[in-house]
This record gives C-alpha cells, structure tokens and sequence, in this order.
C-alpha cells in the first residue's frame, strides 16, 4: 500500500488522543484514542556522500512531516539541517540525540517528535560498531538508541525507541549488528518493564536474510512485541525500517492501519531519501 497520510488520522488524534484538560462537564481523562506515526531514515549525509543536495532535500522534507503526531527520523546528522526539519513540526516533544562520542564524526543520527509530553527520555549509545572507513562506515557516526515516555492523557504512558541498527553484510557488521539488537533488548527488559512500547527504526534486518531474522526474533520474543507489519498483514512484509508494538500493563497498543507515504519525492518523482517513509496508525486504551 502506498500512500499519503489521511487527515482523518491527524482528526482522530486530535479528538481522542490529544491530552485535553478536563472541564466541568467532561472531568475524566482519555482513556483510548489513535494517532499517526512516521519512522523515515532521511539519508542526511553531506552532500560528498549522498552525491545530491542534501539540505535541499530536507527543506523539502520538512513540511511532509506535519501531519504526524509522531515521527522518529534517522539519519539526521547535521544541526543545522535537523533545525530545517525541526521547523516543520509543531509538536510538544523534540529530541535529538546528537551527541557525538570521542573519536567519532557524527552523533546519532535519531531524532523523535511527538504531540504528547514527555515524561522521561534516555539515550544510549552503542557499545558496538564494525568499520570507520569501510564495511558502511558505521563508526563515524555515534550510533545508538532513543526511549521517549510520552504521556498520551491523564497519565496513561508508552515508550517510544528510535534506532538505526548497525548497517552492513559482513561478519563484523552482523556481531556489531546483534550486540546493538541486545543492547536495546537490554534497556527494554530493565527500563520498560510494565511499559507500553512502540519501536521504530532503520533495523538493518533483512526479512528474507536467515540471521537477520535470528536476530529481529530475539528482540521481538524476550522483549513481547510485534511487527506492526505482520500484525496488520501489510503487502510488503520484510522491509528494514519497521515498528514493534507491545501491550503494556495499563495500556493495550493496536495496530490499525501501516503504509508507505508516497509524499515524500520532489516534483520529479525522485525520492527524497533513499529510504521511504513508512508510516502505521495505532490505537491506544487504558485497561
């Protein structure tokens, strides 16, 4: 399925999941709503690596992203592109994990937005990565993980994880690859328990690749989630950038819709990044 975002999506959030102050006539919280999310690598390399005008493809980005309540982007290196992209959304939370470890030429890369308030964030770098000048040089970059704890009304919470797993085929980048998949399995296990938990990213797993699949099953099974994708039985299983879901103990997550924003190509019909945006709905209800 490709498409656009529905309005309707962003009308839904605003009536049901929106945190609201109750007036007299209406003094409970919510207690279910729905809301859009977008999880989109915008390929935000210097234009000596990308081999086009990077911040010109961000300026163009950047409106496409207001529809959603909730966006995680990935590889979103430069400031001053981030802030491009940043004035495109008009939302209560934004944070950008940007610190940049010693020996390292990049941050993270992760930014999230969200139209919820947070409550709690953590950031994380890898203790792993293969290759500097090479195999993906994944270690100029300052790779890692967000968790976000948003409060979608009167208290009711989910964490939400940003990630770009280690990218790569060779034997380094797969052990580096698995170190980072049990890194957040790590966090999930001692940071979110009883949490509520929506994972969005560029996880470098392939779905037809057996040790990629290995390895997304070991994040999936100890940690309780689900791909969004699988769940919703979407036409195009197996892509790389993808959201897990897992209940929590106060608040059920479902998936209610997942595709693929075609939105995001400039007037020529060239893709924006060279990832697409994908995008999911999911609704939420205290139990």
């Amino acid at each position: 399925m490709h498409r656009s975002i529905a309005p309707a999506g962003l009308l839904v959030y605003l009536l049901l999941g929106c945190p609201t102050d109750p007036g007299p006539d209406d003094p409970l919280p919510p207690t279910e709503g729905s809301f859009d999310a977008l999880t989109y690598n915008v390929h935000g390399l210097p234009p000596a690596i990308t081999g086009d005008d990077t911040p010109a493809r961000m300026e163009q980005i950047a409106p496409l992203l207001a529809g959603y309540p909730v966006i995680a982007l990935q590889e979103d290196f430069d400031r001053d592109n981030h802030q491009v992209l940043a004035d495109g959304v008009d939302l209560a939370t934004e944070l950008a994990f940007d610190e940049v470890r010693d020996g390292r030429y990049y941050g993270s890369g992760l930014a999230v937005f969200a139209g919820f308030e947070e409550v709690e964030h953590h950031h994380e770098h890898y203790t792993e990565c293969f290759g500097t000048l090479d195999n993906s040089s994944d270690c100029l970059a300052s790779k890692g993980f967000q968790r976000i704890r948003v409060d979608l009304g009167g208290g009711a919470t989910v964490d939400l994880y940003n990630t770009l797993f280690e990218a790569g085929g060779g034997a380094g980048d797969i052990a580096a690859r698995e170190s980072n998949v049990r890194q957040v399995l790590d966090a999930m296990l001692t940071q979110s328990g009883g949490q509520a938990v929506l994972f969005m990213g560029d996880t470098n797993l392939h779905g037809d690749d057996p040790i990629d699949v290995e390895h997304l099953s070991l994040l999936a099974d100890r940690a309780g989630l689900a791909d969004a994708c699988d769940v919703i039985g979407c036409p195009e299983p197996g892509r790389i950038d993808r959201f897990l879901i897992r209940d929590g103990d106060e608040v059920a997550l479902t998936v209610e819709d997942w595709w693929v924003d075609d939105g995001f190509f400039d007037e020529d019909g060239v893709p924006l990044s060279d990832h697409d945006a994908i995008a999911a709905r999911f609704g939420w209800r205290v139990d």
